[in-house]
């Protein structure tokens, strides 16, 4: 259960640190508003239309396996978007594509894995504390997102993301080993 809260949380982290400064970034470096739109537009198709193929793979090939190609997408579209060139509109869009993917497929699976033999009143109180952990977590990432870019560079903001996606990693590792000792 640990290592889905991590997963959920931190997942979400990422997205929003990212997916928030993006508009801003490129509106700094004279892209226009459908250039925007249209990233943001792929972000959104990329976090939600593949839902159905995420629950899909995540029955077929296990929650944990799922949960760790979603974080592995995340990390890498963070850094994609982090080393894109100022007008890499192109390169923005598959960034932020791919960071929608990933987060898809590390939240599906992951809620999969939260409540996992799980009876109704467990899944609905763990659930409801879950989310109020992750929309919390997003609140203060979409907040810290501004200060980190105007302290540092979109770019720190991009390899920040990449960098958190190390705790889901970690606590899923120490899941795995501590299900092998027992």
């Amino acid at each position: 259960i640990f290592a889905a809260v991590v997963a959920l949380i931190a997942g979400q982290v990422v997205m929003v640190l990212v997916m928030t400064m993006t508009p801003l970034h490129m509106a700094d470096h004279g892209h226009g508003l459908a250039a925007v739109g249209l990233v943001i537009s792929g972000h959104t198709f990329g976090m939600f239309a593949f839902s159905p193929i995420s629950g899909w793979l995540a029955g077929r090939f296990g929650t944990p396996i799922i949960i760790a190609a979603g974080l592995a997408l995340s990390a890498f579209s963070s850094v994609l978007a982090a080393v894109a060139p100022p007008d890499g509109g192109a390169i923005l869009f598959i960034a932020l594509f791919l960071l929608g993917v990933g987060w898809n497929l590390s939240f599906v699976a992951g809620s999969a894995l939260l409540t996992e033999g799980l009876d109704g009143a467990e899944r609905t109180t763990l659930q409801g504390a879950t989310d109020a952990m992750i929309w919390s977590s997003a609140a203060a990432a979409a907040l810290g997102s501004g200060i980190v870019v105007a302290a540092a560079s979109y770019t720190a903001l991009g390899l920040l993301g990449a960098a958190l996606i190390v705790l889901p990693v970690a606590a899923m590792l120490r899941g795995r080993a501590a299900l092998r000792r027992s």
